[in-house]
C-alpha cells in the first residue's frame, strides 16, 4: 500500500471516530450533512491528531476559520 492510501485510510478512521464521539453535526454551526464535514486542526498543525485538537466542522465554517480573517476585502468599506 502507498503512503497516500495509508494517510487517507487514517483520516477516514479518524473522522468516523469523531462522528461517533461528537455527533453528526458541525461543532460551530450545527450543520447536519455529516458526510461533508471536515476535520479541523485547532492549532493548524495537521500532524497533531490528538482528539482535543480536532473539530468536525462544515466546509463553510472551515473556510471561515482559515481565510475570513485574511480576506483582501477586509480593508474595503463596502457601505455606500
Amino acid at each position: 500500500m502507498s503512503r497516500l492510501h495509508d494517510k487517507v485510510d487514517h483520516q477516514q478512521r479518524l473522522k468516523l471516530r469523531l462522528l461517533k464521539q461528537r455527533g453528526k453535526k458541525c461543532e460551530r454551526c450545527g450543520y447536519s450533512k455529516f458526510q461533508i464535514l471536515h476535520i479541523h486542526h485547532k492549532d493548524r498543525n495537521r500532524g497533531n491528531n490528538i482528539l482535543d485538537n480536532l473539530a468536525l466542522i462544515c466546509p463553510n465554517c472551515h473556510y471561515e476559520e482559515h481565510y475570513l480573517e485574511k480576506s483582501w476585502l477586509n480593508g474595503y468599506n463596502l457601505h455606500h
